[in-house]
């Protein structure tokens, strides 16, 4: 089972975000789209863009990182580049609970359910 922040809508009703790592969110650049998260979207891409630019520059069109010979400065933009990619991950849910807030929506608990279905049913259901 997995936590889960429910927010209430007066209007739109009920939305549940997981508690924890958005595993879907470092594999998949439009992760934040599906979320409502533009802007998070067009800085994200705009950074693949930039650590690519930099990459061709570094190693060329066809090569990559020798892990072996690598110097200091490429460990160090290996390692930056492994944090931008999995920051998604970790902060993900967190930046779709900020975005519900700015759109209106208010926290109403947190669940323990086996899915977002489940989450939001428990979060409707009147408490006995």
């Amino acid at each position: 089972m997995s936590s889960y922040k429910v927010f209430k809508h007066p209007e739109k009703g009920f939305e549940a975000v997981k508690s924890g790592f958005a595993w879907l969110a470092p594999f998949n650049p439009v992760w934040p789209l599906f979320r409502g998260l533009w802007m998070l979207f067009m800085t994200y891409i705009f950074f693949i863009l930039v650590l690519a630019s930099i990459d061709v520059q570094i190693y060329g069109l066809e090569d990559f990182i020798d892990i072996t010979n690598a110097n200091n400065l490429q460990w160090i933009f290996l390692i930056v580049q492994i944090v931008i990619f999995a920051s998604p991950g970790f902060k993900g849910n967190e930046w779709t609970a900020k975005n519900l807030q700015k759109n209106g929506y208010i926290f109403d608990c947190s669940i323990e359910a086996k899915n977002k279905n489940e989450a939001l049913i428990l979060a409707t259901k009147p408490s006995v």
